[in-house]
């Protein structure tokens, strides 16, 4: 059983029923985990679009050959752009919205559109922004509560959902420090050189 990841330091709240499996959050009534109500129709379009986006992501590497470990991969947050450099040279840009913050430990999201205020500029959590306003459309609670905890999995359906609901086809995840990754959406690269 995992604890609730989203609990104060001194707070000591009973064990959670979330077993590492689904995508759940932290009720503020009663600082309890519960698994997030989305619609009949939202865990078959996170299947479908693991596929979708997975495949697209793919094909973009190749193409591009941006698998190529030697090569770079920068971001320009204010302008929300990627920038991806191969080892012969070759560039290309795309546009690109920060998904969310995700510690493999506690297995805690945080959505891009909750970071602390100054913490990311407007340009790199739109993406999320969008993605958030089309979950209060839909009733989707995944799309519209803060704080999430979910597992490797999970954090991939949700960067899925997000890249397709911005029509990008490229996701990726990028190790922000020991514990924690950031996930990003990304439009189409354009080669630039």
């Amino acid at each position: 059983m995992f604890r609730n990841p989203f609990r104060r330091k001194d707070q000591d709240p009973p064990e959670s029923d979330y077993a590492g499996e689904g995508i759940w959050f932290a009720c503020p009534d009663c600082n309890r985990l519960h698994e997030t109500e989305n619609g009949a129709g939202f865990r078959p379009l996170l299947e479908r679009l693991c596929d979708e986006i997975g495949e697209s992501s793919l094909a973009i590497y190749a193409e591009l050959g941006l698998g190529d470990r030697s090569g770079r991969w920068d971001v320009m947050p204010e302008q929300a752009l990627f920038k991806f450099t191969e080892s012969d040279g070759r560039t290309a840009m795309a546009p690109y919205g920060v998904v969310a913050s995700w510690n493999e430990d506690s297995h805690s999201w945080m959505w891009a559109w909750g970071f602390p205020e100054g913490w990311m500029p407007e340009a790199a959590v739109a993406a999320a922004q969008r993605a958030r306003a089309r979950g209060e459309e839909e009733g989707w609670q995944a799309l519209t509560e803060r704080m999430l905890a979910v597992n490797e999995e999970e954090a991939w359906h949700l960067t899925n959902l997000v890249a397709h609901l911005n029509g990008w086809p490229l996701v990726y995840r990028a190790k922000v420090n020991e514990k924690n990754w950031h996930f990003f959406a990304i439009d189409r690269p354009v080669a630039t050189t």
